[in-house]
């Protein structure tokens, strides 16, 4: 038993090694970002006009100084245990919750981290922002001609500045980062890591500027509403001969709000601290997302222990390596380079079976049968969609009273109307013990339905009809896509490159396979989705299985008597031979 599971655990741990090499570089590029976005805030608050040279040497020798190595540690230390929690999540597997109750039980404690990661890097790249500053900014307490230790209120409110710049950035981004990992969206073109970089990175940062008004001016009212109303005088308390320099509210307030700079400083430190949250999510999105080609057949070598291409697409636990042998599936059907097909086509040595197009293609039609029939099954008592074309014959006037006198005239002449049914003389009456279930599963279904009615109940205790529906099409659509189109594609090359006819054998399960996820995938079309992205993906997966087929039918049009058997199937696949399948 145990040497019959060690291959299935050593092909996981080296799907693991592909996505934590991945996680390292991202782990690194984003502490190389701080170190840039540094950079940007000395230039900012040591901008000098008239000595440019003085400015950007001077901001460089902070930059390279001793200190400020060591003044970044504890934030780099932050950012990367950031790191390592988004790759945990990353590679776990993503499980579907009927309800958003079992939802926010399962991502509570997620939730929590993630919250308290953020405010701890809000709360460092204030803290060490303010290390450039002046003294009467990063200081936490001043001292004055009486010798009194007065509390800076200013090098407080920039730290809180940054805090809440990490509970904004959290609050925006509330899907949980096990969904993000199950739903990672791949770029329609792929690009090379460092124009994507490169790209984001001035994108970021600008567009981080505006965005970072309005978390300023919530923070501003925030810190006047509560902070200096309760807690300066709790923070000054906690140190003994600490003053406040305004004991009354409008006085801090002035002194506060009057300090334009102080406001700058804030805004800046705010669209710096979104900047790296939002940087960091993208660099862990293109390294994630980066193409990467496996192996047609697995190496005889023992020292190898390289993926394989159908040992990726059957690694259910981390979704992202599946994706990635999807998309590289994909790329190998549609790609001018033929030599991968040719693999795939190529009989064994010794043996002459096609055993790397019957691996391949058979992992890739179970899991479009998986798929299917899951999907089937979530739709069973969808709400249809309503089609306000179509409206109900109202009854009018004229139509009761014919209807009454049609049953005046029945009544007169002891003629029985077909619609009513009349209880047979020796009919049994009900037992006693069917009518109280009957009164009981009656009761139970009014407190159920009365329970469901109370605001707030059902939304974290019921199960939307479509829910099951929506989490398919969210995390494994994508993944059909580029599989179906790829055993089309296949299969439409095969005519012209598969020199051992070693696709014909398959291809009818082929055909009945995308048959059966077109009729499933066209069911979707008629119930309610309520959820704008996911139709967006329902109709991408219907235009790629019809793609599919039309390929397929294009290629064997004229074979599709000799290599479909089933009537049905050949049938069905008329409309595209014609062209008439929209």
């Amino acid at each position: 038993m145990a040497a019959a599971m060690e291959p299935v655990s050593s092909r996981d741990l080296e799907c693991r090694k592909i996505c934590v090499e991945r996680f390292i570089y991202a782990i690194l590029y984003s502490v190389a970002a701080q170190y840039l976005l540094l950079t940007v805030f000395l230039l900012l608050v040591n901008f000098s006009l008239l000595h440019p040279v003085v400015w950007i040497l001077g901001s460089f020798r902070l930059l390279l100084s001793l200190s400020t190595w060591l003044w970044i540690m504890p934030l780099v230390s932050a950012v990367i245990v950031h790191g390592i929690f988004l790759a945990k999540a990353y590679l776990s597997a993503s499980s579907y919750c009927p309800t958003r109750f079992q939802l926010l039980y399962r991502t509570l404690i997620q939730k929590s981290v993630l919250l308290l990661i953020n405010c701890v890097i809000g709360f460092l790249t204030g803290w060490l922002y303010t290390r450039f500053l002046r003294d009467d900014y990063r200081l936490l307490f001043l001292n004055t001609d009486k010798g009194l230790s007065v509390l800076n209120e200013k090098f407080l409110f920039l730290l809180l500045g940054g805090t809440f710049a990490g509970v904004y950035f959290f609050v925006k981004n509330n899907r949980t980062v096990d969904d993000k990992a199950s739903f990672v969206s791949f770029p329609v073109i792929q690009q090379p890591r460092y124009q994507q970089i490169r790209a984001n990175l001035y994108s970021i940062v600008y567009h981080s500027m505006f965005k970072s008004f309005v978390p300023t001016l919530i923070y501003v009212s925030f810190f006047y509403t509560f902070c200096c109303l309760y807690f300066r005088y709790k923070l000054a308390a906690l140190f003994q001969g600490t003053v406040l320099a305004e004991e009354s509210f409008l006085g801090a307030f002035y002194t506060t709000v009057s300090d334009v700079r102080l406001v700058v400083y804030c805004w800046i430190l705010s669209s710096q601290v979104l900047s790296n949250m939002n940087l960091m999510q993208v660099l862990f999105h293109i390294f994630l997302t980066e193409y990467r080609t496996f192996p047609v057949e697995k190496s005889t070598i023992s020292n190898d222990a390289e993926v394989s291409l159908v040992e990726a697409l059957a690694c259910d636990k981390i979704p992202i390596v599946q994706q990635l042998a999807a998309l590289d599936l994909f790329t190998i059907a549609d790609s001018c380079d033929v030599s991968r097909r040719i693999r795939l086509y190529a009989l064994s040595i010794p043996g002459g079976h096609p055993y790397n197009w019957r691996i391949v293609s058979g992992e890739c039609i179970r899991l479009i049968r998986e798929f299917t029939n899951e999907l089937s099954k979530s739709m069973e008592g969808a709400t249809p969609k309503v089609h306000p074309e179509v409206s109900k014959l109202r009854p009018t006037a004229s139509m009761d009273a014919e209807k009454i006198l049609m049953k005046q005239y029945n009544e007169s002449f002891g003629i029985r109307s077909l619609s009513t049914t009349v209880p047979p003389n020796n009919a049994i009456p009900p037992s006693q013990p069917d009518v109280i279930c009957k009164t009981i599963d009656r009761k139970l279904d009014s407190l159920r339905q009365t329970l469901r009615n109370i605001p707030g109940i059902f939304y974290l205790f019921g199960e939307p009809k479509a829910a099951k529906t929506c989490y398919l099409l969210s995390s494994q659509s994508q993944q059909m896509i580029w599989i179906s189109q790829a055993l089309g594609s296949l299969a439409a090359h095969s005519i012209r490159e598969d020199q051992f006819g070693v696709v014909q054998n398959d291809l009818p399960l082929i055909i009945r396979t995308l048959l059966q996820l077109k009729q499933v995938v066209d069911k979707v079309g008629s119930i309610q989705l309520d959820m704008k992205k996911v139709d967006r993906r329902y109709v991408a997966l219907k235009a790629a299985t019809k793609r599919s087929l039309y390929r397929i039918a294009h290629a064997f049009a004229d074979y599709l008597n000799d290599i479909v058997l089933d009537p049905n199937d050949v049938k069905a696949l008329q409309g595209f031979v014609s062209y008439r399948e929209i």
